[in-house]
This record gives C-alpha cells, sequence and structure tokens, in this order.
C-alpha cells in the first residue's frame, strides 16, 4: 500500500495453486457411529465390512482433508518455475482519476526486462473501481529479483497539486506518480553435478570407436522441501558431438528408461544418477591431442518437471564441459633438518663465482719441507735430465647432432577381429593400423621422410636363475674341442658370465629361426634389434602368439598432412599409415589378455622431393634399432570352449 498522500492504492499478489489441509484423526474403535462416519469420508481408504482388531479408518496416516488451503505467505520461488503474480490498482479516492498506467519490470544482477504495460492516457477509474492484471514470467537467473511497479495518473481539476508526488515529466504538473519494489530471492530446485571419464580399458584404448568415447555421470539432487514429478530430461549435445543415453532399459520401448513410469517421481533430498556416451561425430587414426587446463564443451541438460500440485518447472543447465587436468609438476625432495647445534657445523667460506665452496677444517701444525732434489748437494742424480714418457694422446670430445631429427609419434588401432570366431586350438588374425606423424624442418622443406619399422613380439622378463658352476670331465676324449672365439665351451655352463656378452647373445639370436637382423645398405649393413623381453609386457598362459619375434615393414614415406598451411612455415606436419596382420593361437578358454608389441626403428632418412636431388641419409649410422614405443596389452577376448 501507498501513503495517504496519493489518490491510487496497489496491491501485489502472487498467484499460486492451493494445497489441501491436513487435520489429525485419532483412529476409531469397533463403535458403529464412529466407523459410519469414517467410511463416508471420502479421504477414507475404509472398506464398507470393517475388520475385527484392526483400525477403521486409514485418515490419520494421511493427515490429508477435503479441504483446500491457500498459501500464507509468499512461499519460495525455484528456478526454472513460472512466476505468476496479480497487480491490482484501485481507486481509493471520492472522485475519478484519469490517465491511469502501469509499467512492471523485473530486475536481476545482470538484466531488466519489461513484463507488463497496462492503461493510459484513456484508462479512468472510477470511485472504488478497480484496474488488475495477471503477468506470468519464467524465472531463469539465482539470486535477488525485484519486481518493480510504476504508477502513473491525472489528478483532477478539483484536486489541489502536490509537488511532492510529481512525475518525472516536470511540464505537466499535474502528471503524478510512485514506485514500488518487491523483493524475493530465487533458490536451486535441483543439484546438477557431473564427472567426465575417458576410456581406460587397453582393447577401447586401441580401437578406433571406443577410444574418444567420453562417458558423462550426472548426479541430480531435489533441493526443494517438495517432492516433483520429472516429463522430460533430453542431454543436447554440442557441435563435433552425438550423445547416447545409456538410461534406456534394453528390451523395451524407446521411451521406457530406468526411472520411467513411478520412478520419475523424486522425493525431497533423493538423488539419482544418470549416465549418457559421447561418441566424436568425426573420427580420426591419430587421436585428439588436447591442450592442458582447455575445456572441452559436450552439452546441456534440458529438464522439465511438475510440482506436487502440478505447477510446470523447467531448467536449462549452463554448457557442461570437460575439463584437461595440468601438467603434475614433480615437487622437490625435502631436506630433513639437521640434528647439530649452529656452533658445531662447518662454516662455508666464500669463494669466486663459479668456483664451487669449500669449508674450513681445523689446521694443524706442518713439519718443515724436505729439500728438493736440487737443493740436496753431492747427489749422483743432481744433473741428470728428467725422463720424458709418451705424451698422452687425448680422445676427441664426442661429436653432437647438431640438427636432431624431430620425434615420431607413433600410434597403434586394431581395425579387425572377429571375437565371435575365437575358439581353443584355433588361429585367429588381429590386423592393425600403425599412423606415423612428425614434422619436417623449414631447411628440409625439398625432402620428405621416409622410415622403416619392424614390429617386435614381446615377453615379460623371466626371473633368472642362480648360475650352476662348471661341470668338469674326468674322462679324455678322443679329438681336441677348438672353441669358437667369443663362444662358450661344452665345459662351460650356458648361464655364465660369458654368455651374457652382447655379443653372444646376438650370435644367438642370429642362429636363431627368429629374424632379428635386416640389411640397410649396399655394404650389407646389419642393425641389430633387442632381445624380445620388457618389463612393461604382461604374462599371457590363455593364448600363444605364432609368428617370428621380429617382423620387418616395408619401408613408408611421410606425407603431407591435408588441409594444412601451404605457406611458409616452420614446419609442416605429415604423416603416413602402414597395416599389418598378426596371427595368435588360443590356447584356454575364459577371458584373458594377450598382446605386448614393440615398434622399432631400423631406417630413417630425407628422400629428395625435386628430380635428381640426392637421399639424405641420417648423418649417425644405426647399429641398435631404436625403441619407439611399447603396448603392454594389444586386445582383450573371450575365448569360447566351442
Amino acid at each position: 500500500m501507498d501513503g495517504p498522500s496519493h489518490l491510487l492504492s496497489l496491491k501485489v499478489m502472487r498467484v499460486s495453486r492451493p494445497s489441501l489441509a491436513s487435520a489429525w484423526q485419532p483412529f476409531y474403535s469397533s463403535s458403529p457411529s464412529f466407523s459410519a462416519h469414517s467410511t463416508a469420508s471420502i479421504m477414507s481408504l475404509q472398506g464398507n465390512t470393517p475388520l475385527s482388531g484392526h483400525p477403521k479408518t486409514l485418515r490419520d496416516f494421511t493427515q490429508a482433508t477435503e479441504l483446500l488451503t491457500l498459501p500464507a505467505s509468499f512461499g519460495a520461488i525455484q528456478l526454472g518455475e513460472t512466476f505468476s503474480s496479480c497487480l491490482c490498482v484501485n481507486n481509493e479516492a471520492q472522485v475519478d482519476v484519469e490517465s491511469v498506467k502501469m509499467t512492471v519490470e523485473m530486475q536481476t544482477v545482470t538484466a531488466k526486462v519489461l513484463l507488463a504495460e497496462f492503461g493510459g492516457a484513456d484508462c479512468r477509474l472510477s470511485v472504488a473501481d478497480t484496474l488488475e492484471h495477471v503477468i506470468h514470467h519464467e524465472i531463469k537467473e539465482l539470486g535477488q529479483h525485484v519486481l518493480a511497479c510504476t504508477v502513473s495518473y491525472r489528478l483532477p481539476p478539483s484536486v489541489r497539486v502536490s509537488t511532492q508526488n510529481q512525475s518525472e515529466d516536470s511540464a505537466d504538473p499535474t502528471l503524478q506518480s510512485f514506485r514500488k519494489f518487491y523483493k524475493f530471492v530465487v533458490a536451486n530446485p535441483l543439484s546438477v553435478k557431473t564427472k567426465v571419464h575417458t576410456t581406460r580399458s587397453p582393447s577401447a584404448i586401441l580401437d578406433i570407436k571406443e577410444r574418444d568415447k567420453v562417458f558423462l555421470e550426472v548426479h541430480i539432487q531435489n533441493m526443494t522441501q517438495e517432492p516433483i514429478w520429472f516429463e522430460r530430461m533430453i542431454f543436447e549435445s554440442a557441435d563435433g558431438w552425438e550423445v547416447q543415453d545409456a538410461n534406456k532399459v534394453f528390451g523395451g520401448r524407446e521411451e521406457d528408461g530406468l526411472f520411467s513410469a513411478s520412478m520419475e517421481l523424486m522425493h525431497p533430498q533423493d538423488m539419482r544418477q544418470y549416465i549418457y556416451i559421447l561418441i566424436p561425430s568425426t573420427l580420426t587414426l591419430e587421436p585428439p591431442i588436447y591442450t592442458p587446463g582447455t575445456s572441452i564443451p559436450l552439452g546441456r541438460l534440458d529438464l522439465s518437471w511438475r510440482s506436487s500440485y502440478g505447477e510446470p518447472g523447467r531448467l536449462l543447465t549452463s554448457m557442461l564441459s570437460r575439463r584437461i587436468p595440468l601438467l603434475s609438476s614433480t615437487p622437490k625432495p625435502h631436506q630433513p633438518a639437521s640434528a647439530l647445534p649452529p656452533y658445531l657445523k662447518r662454516t662455508v667460506v666464500a669463494s669466486s663465482p663459479g668456483s664451487p665452496q669449500r669449508t674450513t677444517t681445523p689446521t694443524t701444525p706442518s713439519r718443515p719441507s724436505s729439500p728438493g732434489p736440487g737443493s740436496r748437494p753431492g747427489s749422483p742424480f743432481k744433473n741428470r735430465p728428467a725422463s720424458m714418457g709418451p705424451a698422452r694422446v687425448q680422445s676427441p670430445p664426442p661429436t653432437t647432432q647438431s640438427n636432431p631429427l624431430p620425434a615420431l609419434d607413433v600410434n597403434l588401432l586394431v581395425t579387425d577381429m572377429d571375437r565371435n570366431a575365437i575358439r581353443v586350438q584355433h588361429p585367429f588374425n588381429v590386423r592393425m593400423t600403425l599412423t606415423v606423424s612428425s614434422f619436417i624442418p623449414f631447411e628440409k622443406r625439398h625432402y620428405n621422410r621416409a622410415v622403416r619399422f619392424a614390429i617386435q613380439y614381446i615377453e615379460p622378463q623371466r626371473k633368472v636363475l642362480p648360475i650352476a658352476p662348471p661341470v668338469q670331465l674326468t674322462t679324455s676324449e678322443p679329438f681336441t674341442r677348438i672353441a669358437s672365439p667369443g663362444m662358450p665351451t661344452p665345459t662351460q655352463s650356458p648361464t655364465s658370465t660369458a654368455f651374457s656378452s652382447p655379443v653372444i647373445q646376438q650370435r644367438v639370436l642370429t642362429s636363431s629361426p627368429r629374424q632379428n637382423t635386416v640389411d640397410l645398405a649396399p655394404e650389407n649393413t646389419q642393425v641389430l634389434l633387442p632381445l624380445p623381453l620388457s618389463h612393461v609386457a604382461s604374462p599371457s598362459n590363455n593364448i600363444s602368439y605364432c609368428g617370428p619375434s621380429a617382423m620387418i615393414l616395408d619401408p613408408i614415406q611421410l606425407v603431407d598432412v591435408e588441409g594444412q598451411d601451404t605457406g611458409p612455415i616452420p614446419q609442416r606436419k605429415v604423416h603416413a599409415v602402414q597395416e599389418f596382420e598378426l596371427t595368435y593361437m588360443a590356447l584356454r578358454p575364459g577371458f584373458t589378455t594377450f598382446g605386448g608389441l614393440r615398434i622399432l626403428l631400423i631406417e630413417d632418412k630425407f628422400v629428395g622431393v625435386i628430380p635428381g636431388m640426392e637421399d639424405e641419409v641420417q648423418t649417425q649410422q644405426r647399429q641398435m634399432a631404436q625403441v619407439i614405443k611399447e603396448w603392454e596389452v594389444t586386445g582383450e577376448v573371450w575365448i569360447s570352449s566351442q
């Protein structure tokens, strides 16, 4: 209500649905009169035939009556609800009032919205007349809200003009106005929390369809004091993503979900969990690389519900995103405090910059120095010249490669494997794809990079058995044994120290049927491969690898990536794709993992693009193959017994 100085008054009332009145009623006994009264009530759950030894009515369980009651206060307003209010302008003067106009605005921290503007120059209110209007506004923000109402009217000629209530338009003194503000706070009806999970299974990481999937876990909690009924819950994915709803019931209808029918009702403080699977719209052979600390938008969650008395509510969340974690820095080890008191510690003597600091030590008196050889009189070695040995030739400093080759980024994908055909004692093939990418610096812009890889099957390292002492032969042999240089004799144990030499290991590998060397140059230069053992590989007793330990792939040439800028750039990106196939044998039924692969680089050079340009081979000759990457597991399968 406004002050008595105005001819009009303003009333603002919130429009809301009524609720059922509650009243406690005791248990009725077996009295026929009370039982008949309870049965006649519309809220009674009692049948016509009373049960002996039991209450005759259930009205006290619900505490609800057939009466409706209006809210006694303004009540709470939740985010997503539709705010409705009835505005009444009453003429409490004894004369008619003309040019009645009212403007209603909703003010928030960030915006101001015009809700309604009614009346005008032609609007006239008679004595005790009322101007009513109902406004509706969907609440989309949290926090403080202000409903601002401005009423203006023109004074009749018989009323004295008041300068205190004069309108902003000072040119017309008869135009009066007043403003009223109604504040209320909007609360959050639902608590929405999210967690983002990525694939971690070894078989999923090597699958192009499963590698880039993102699993969005959504926790929703009812923060209101009343139960709500969900009508719709849809996840709207962002550009570049396709969403798959994992909350559907398998084998049911399309609209059936885990929280459908009676499960759509959520009581106060209840919490539910929803899962959505996001798949990239475009699949690439190389995994996407994200900068640490960036946020990747995933989508929005569109929710709509109704309260216990049918009031609608709708909520569209902000953009849900996935944040790439920052790289964790390794903390420096903490130095423990010294147990010595300060006066017992050695003092540090300041030295010149660049020289190491030294500590002072207690000095002891030294004896007089003995005379040198030149000061001894009568010595026969006085005039003897000093012996001069041969000068030591210093080894040249190691040469460092001035322009090292850019690193190679290698990734492995399992492209084809028939999981349904894997049975015991039956071989199965696994087709894999190797993707290689790198950069070519600007000074090598007229060259293409050519590489050659070897695929090595690795096994876990076994425990080293204790070395047995050599066996002494007592019987004489009719022939003489000639030991090859560097090879162990029959009297030596195969596990002796002579067998641990790298040369011996390489000769044993060369004599084995597995291929472990490859000719790279016309001079028949060989590249040595490491032993097919690694602490990374995991043992698998259910699947055995069929094939050589190392398989040499064909040379490939890295070409420019499509879509990149062809102008003068510091470096250009190149890539290549190579496929190969491995064969395994299933030994035992059940779920198991297999794999253990190592990628070796055995040749790396630049090939001239311009005709007539010579190839530039890497300056440092590669004697040992370079290990590029290792995989502990390359697949997870179920082996059928039939």
